[in-house]
C-alpha cells in the first residue's frame, strides 16, 4: 500500500472538499474563501512524489475517489489513469477559484487584491499544464487539461491582470501611467497572437483586441501631454499622438465589423463585439483630427510599455517524472500561499525598476542555495552543477550592478 490509512483518509477527505469548491464555481448563490484554496495546495502536495515503477491506476483505485473527469469544451468524460494528471486538474480548479476570486474583488473595486488574486490564476494554471505535460500514463488528456491549452489559459490571466491594473490607473486619473500599462497590454497580447497557432475567430479577437489597446495608449499619452503642468505643451506631438489612437481605433472596428459578418446572430460572442464595437465608437466619435496613410502612421512612436504582471512561472513542478530540469525538485511550499493570504492581498503590486530586480535577485539566490544543497546530497552531477552555477552567478552580478546603477540615479 503507497499511502497508510490516515493519509488515505486526510486525500479522501481533500478530494471531498473540493468538489465542494468544484460545484461552488458552478453555482451563483455558492461561494468559497481563499482558506477553502488550501485544500486544493494540500491534496497536491500529498499526491506530488516519485511514484518510480508503481503503477497508478492500482494506487488510484486505491484511494477511492472520482476516477472520471468531464470536460466541458469536449462535453464528454475522461477516465482518469495518471496521479500527475489528477494533480493537474485539481490546479486547474484551483486556477479557476483565483480568476473567479478576481472577478468579485474587481465588483468590489478591491482593485489590488483582483491584480494579485489573477496574477496567482495565471501561476497556477502554468503549474496545471506542467502536471498534465508529466502524465504519461495518461494518453487521453482531453483538450482542456491539455498542457497547451493550460499553457494558452495562463497567458490569458497575465493579460486580464494587467488590463485590470491599467483600468485601474485610469480610473484614478493617473493616466500618463495608464498609458504605458495600455501600451504594455497590448504588447501581451500581441505575445499571445504569435505564441500558438489560434482558430480563426481568436485570432481576430485578439489582433482586433491589441489594436484597440494601443489606440487607447496612444489616446491617454495624448491627453496627459495636454493636461500637464510640468512642461510646455507640444502641440505637434499631441496631434501625431492622437492620429495614430485613430488609426488604431479604426483598425480594431474594421477587425471586429468583419467578425461579425461570420457569426450567428444569437452566439454569445456576437453580443462581446458588439460590446467592444459600441466602445471603439465612442472613442472615434471623440476623435477630432485628420486620418493619416500607413506610410505616416508608421513613422510615429508608440507609448513606451510597462508590463508590471510578473511572468507566469511555475511555483512547484511534478515529481513523479524529472523532464523539466536534472535535478529533483523540492517539496510545495504550504507557507506561500500562507504568506499570500497574509501580505499580499494588502499590498500593492511593486511597479519600480529596482522592486523588480530585487525580486529576481531574490529568486536567483534561492536557486543557487538549491544547486549548493543538491550538490551536498549528491543529487546533481558536478559538471552541471558547475555550468549551472556559472550561468547564475552571471545573472546575479547582472542584477547587482542594475540595482546599483538605480541607487546611484
Amino acid at each position: 500500500m503507497m499511502f497508510d490509512e490516515e493519509t488515505l483518509r486526510r486525500i479522501r477527505y481533500l478530494h471531498f472538499s473540493i468538489k465542494k469548491i468544484e460545484g461552488a464555481l458552478e453555482k451563483e448563490d455558492e461561494h468559497f474563501n481563499l482558506d477553502d484554496l488550501n485544500f486544493i495546495l494540500e491534496y497536491t502536495k500529498i499526491l506530488n512524489i516519485n511514484y518510480e515503477s508503481e503503477s497508478h491506476r492500482r494506487i488510484l483505485k486505491e484511494l477511492d475517489i472520482t476516477p472520471i473527469f468531464y470536460d466541458p469544451i469536449e462535453n464528454r468524460e475522461i477516465q482518469i489513469q495518471d496521479i500527475m494528471f489528477e494533480c493537474g486538474r485539481v490546479l486547474w480548479v484551483m486556477a479557476r477559484a483565483y480568476s473567479q476570486l478576481s472577478e468579485i474583488f474587481e465588483e468590489d473595486e478591491e482593485w489590488e487584491n483582483s491584480i494579485v488574486a489573477m496574477t496567482e490564476c495565471s501561476k497556477i494554471y502554468k503549474t496545471a499544464a506542467y502536471f498534465t505535460a508529466a502524465a504519461i500514463y495518461q494518453n487521453d488528456k482531453s483538450i482542456t487539461l491539455s498542457s497547451d491549452n493550460l499553457e494558452l489559459n495562463s497567458e490569458e490571466a497575465r493579460i486580464l491582470a494587467q488590463s485590470i491594473s491599467a483600468l485601474q490607473e485610469e480610473n484614478n486619473n493617473n493616466i500618463y501611467f495608464a498609458s504605458k500599462l495600455y501600451s504594455g497590454l497590448s504588447a501581451l497580447s500581441k505575445r499571445l497572437f504569435y505564441l500558438k497557432k489560434h482558430e480563426e475567430e481568436k485570432k481576430q479577437q485578439i489582433r482586433a483586441q491589441f489594436h484597440y489597446d494601443m489606440g487607447k495608449s496612444c489616446s491617454l499619452k495624448a491627453k496627459a501631454s495636454l493636461e500637464s503642468s510640468l512642461t510646455d505643451i507640444n502641440q505637434e506631438k499631441v496631434r501625431k499622438l492622437q492620429q495614430k489612437a485613430l488609426w488604431y481605433f479604426i483598425k480594431a472596428r474594421d477587425i471586429w465589423e468583419n467578425m461579425l459578418q461570420n457569426l450567428p446572430p444569437s452566439s454569445e460572442e456576437k453580443e462581446n463585439i458588439d460590446l467592444n464595437l459600441s466602445i471603439v465608437k465612442e472613442n472615434l466619435k471623440e476623435s477630432n483630427v485628420e486620418q493619416l496613410e500607413y506610410e505616416d502612421i508608421k513613422k510615429i512612436q508608440d507609448p513606451e510599455p510597462i508590463v508590471i504582471i510578473p511572468e507566469n512561472l511555475a511555483p512547484f513542478v511534478p515529481k513523479s517524472t524529472i523532464y523539466l530540469t536534472k535535478f529533483v525538485p523540492k517539496d510545495l511550499n504550504i507557507k506561500r500561499f500562507k504568506s499570500f493570504q497574509r501580505k499580499k492581498l494588502e499590498q500593492k503590486i511593486p511597479y519600480s525598476k529596482r522592486e523588480k530586480l530585487a525580486d529576481k535577485r531574490a529568486a536567483i539566490v534561492r536557486t543557487i542555495n538549491e544547486l549548493k544543497l543538491l550538490k551536498e546530497n549528491k543529487e546533481i552531477d558536478v559538471d552541471k552543477f558547475a555550468e549551472l552555477m556559472e550561468k547564475y552567478s552571471i545573472k546575479l552580478n547582472m542584477i547587482e550592478s542594475a540595482i546599483e546603477k538605480l541607487t546611484k540615479k
